[in-house]
C-alpha cells in the first residue's frame, strides 16, 4: 500500500487505493476529538487556522497545537498499516 499521497494531502481520495482510504478513514475516527474537530474543519471544511480557533472558542496556539497533534498520530497509524500490509506479504 502506498500512502505516500497523505503526507502531501491534496485530492487523496480520489488518489488513494480503498484500503487506504479505511485505514486513514479509521485512524480519523479514533482521533481525540478535539485533535479530530480541528483537523476535519482545517483539512475538509478548508479553514484556516485563526478560522478554526475563532469558530471553537479557543486560542490559535492551541488549534495549531491540535492539528499538529492530528497530523502526527494520522502519519504514525498509516505508517503503521504500511508496515503491517508489507509484513503480510510473501
Amino acid at each position: 500500500m502506498n500512502l505516500g499521497w497523505f503526507r502531501g494531502w491534496r485530492g487523496f481520495w480520489r488518489a488513494a487505493e480503498p484500503y487506504g482510504r479505511r485505514v486513514l478513514a479509521r485512524a480519523i475516527r479514533q482521533l481525540p476529538s478535539d485533535c479530530r474537530d480541528v483537523f476535519a474543519l482545517h483539512r475538509f471544511a478548508n479553514m484556516p487556522l485563526d478560522e478554526i480557533a475563532a469558530h471553537l472558542w479557543i486560542d490559535r496556539a492551541v488549534a495549531e497545537a491540535r492539528l499538529a497533534e492530528a497530523l502526527v498520530q494520522l502519519c504514525r497509524a498509516v505508517d503503521e498499516a504500511e508496515a503491517r500490509q508489507s509484513s503480510e506479504r510473501p
